[in-house]
């Protein structure tokens, strides 16, 4: 922005220095008198022209408004910038520079305006939300230029909400069930806590009594018989039984990076794979326990129903990287479980998922396929673009 600002100083400068010249040029070659006068009233021009910019500068207020706070991914945004002067003097003109996070994107980063006399005026601010996580829009600088564009005098008071707040909802992905991931998230948080239960429930064959059968691909996999299918090495089903105590347990990664296309398309990735997992694992009827860091402490979460997901988008939303005092939540080394961690870790920023596993070797660890992340546990599993988990 300064050199942008340095080059059209110079340009401006440059164009009234010509004018000078071509006045003294008059003065000697044609008409000393005519000449003369050219020279004063350029000179009187600048001065009036300065001390009207001046002027302008006390009296100058400016506002934002943005016309939402929450969006969706590809929804567009925006604010309205209002320019108002409590003076009569023609103001010369103003530019407005305005930023945003790289959650967001905009055309152009300069806008600039006139205000003749006691008016307000409205400038728009368009940007689109490409990545999701809490973003924001500033009003970095306002500058008031004099009408030749030599001078620029920066408004530093009598800005209001210079910051905008704004909340980008990742999507939750409708993908098809994946059986194979499904299987191995359920098998792998199975303890010999998870009891089978003398409750009956009905089921579409209608058959009374503790009955099994083989598993077929659409089978609720909560009815699976983990027990029974490790002897058979077959995937058997419950006709009639019920789980207590089941359930999976999962906790996110995000480690702070700097945000850039790349780590946000990776950090992006990884959450909504991980809302889609939760979808399908709600859909066959499994609860989860959910942990997401929050503020440099853990947050616990049972999803159970769809609203819980919702819930867990709105937090994801407002969700800003930082850095827990334990890799691992804690109350998960009481729960008799080994985790499934969902981790926006890459080749370059691998630390985070590294102490994850020297804590915990057996995890699974789930990361996005274009994360570059080194193969650092048994059960190393990607997300591909298309919300495809694949084991490596």
């Amino acid at each position: 922005m300064k050199k942008e600002m340095t080059l059209q100083t110079v340009k401006s400068l440059s164009a009234y220095i010509g004018c000078i010249l071509i006045a003294v040029a008059v003065k000697y070659l044609v008409n000393g008198t005519v000449g003369v006068l050219l020279i004063i009233s350029l000179l009187c021009a600048l001065i009036l022209s300065v001390l009207s910019a001046l002027a302008v500068i006390p009296s100058l207020e400016v506002d934002i408004q943005p016309d939402k706070n929450v969006l969706f991914k590809g929804e567009s945004l925006t604010c309205s910038v209002s320019m108002r002067k409590r003076i009569i003097i023609p103001a010369p003109m103003i530019e407005v520079y305005a930023e945003c996070t790289p959650q967001l994107l905009k055309d152009t980063d300069i806008f600039r305006l006139s205000l003749a006399g006691q008016e307000t005026n409205t400038i728009k601010i368009s940007v689109r939300a490409k990545y999701s996580g809490l973003a924001g829009i500033s009003i970095t600088n306002v500058f008031v230029c004099d009408y030749f564009g030599i001078f620029r005098f920066r408004l530093k008071k009598n800005i209001s909400n210079s910051y905008v707040k704004v909340s980008v909802y990742p999507n939750i992905p409708q993908v098809p069930v994946q059986t194979n991931f499904l299987k191995t998230a359920v098998l792998f948080s199975t303890d010999d806590n998870e009891e089978e239960t003398n409750e009956t429930a009905l089921t579409p064959t209608g058959q009374p009594g503790y009955d099994h059968r083989e598993y077929y691909p659409g089978d609720p996999i909560k009815r699976i018989n983990w027990k029974m299918s490790s002897k058979k090495d077959v995937y058997m089903i419950r006709l009639d039984e019920k789980i207590a105590g089941g359930g999976q347990v999962f906790f996110l990664d995000i480690p702070e990076a700097e945000e850039n296309d790349r780590t946000l398309s990776v950090r992006d990735r990884i959450m909504e794979g991980m809302l889609a997992v939760f979808s399908m694992l709600t859909a066959e009827g499994r609860e989860t326990v959910f942990f997401m860091p929050d503020k440099n402490n853990w947050v616990r979460m049972n999803i159970k129903t769809s609203a819980d997901i919702y819930e867990i988008q709105q937090r994801l939303s407002e969700f800003s990287p930082c850095v827990t005092e334990k890799p691992v939540p804690p109350e998960i080394a009481g729960m008799g479980k080994t985790p499934i961690c969902f981790t926006s870790a890459t080749g370059e920023t691998p630390q985070s998922a590294m102490n994850i596993v020297s804590e915990i070797p057996a995890i699974l660890l789930i990361c996005s396929s274009d994360s570059k992340l080194p193969h650092i546990t048994s059960e190393f599993w990607t997300v591909s673009e298309t919300f495809e988990m694949k084991r490596l």
